[in-house]
């Protein structure tokens, strides 16, 4: 369980990077990638949130026994 939690917390954190690194973001509502500037409340809420959520998935296996 715990190699699972860690997989997808790195996989979140890959696509949160690659996110970050093309400025786009991808729109489950029309199917396609969207800019920063045409969807800004939707890049930072996939940002902040897709940060904090692999953060979660990563440390806390790590740090419970």
């Amino acid at each position: 369980m715990r190699l699972i939690q860690l997989g997808v917390g790195l996989v979140m954190l890959t696509y949160v990077t690659f996110c970050l690194i093309t400025q786009k973001v991808w729109i489950r509502k029309v199917l396609a990638w969207r800019t920063r500037d045409e969807c800004p409340k939707v890049f930072m809420l996939n940002i902040i949130g897709g940060t904090l959520a692999a953060i979660w998935l990563i440390a806390r296996p790590l740090l419970t026994n």
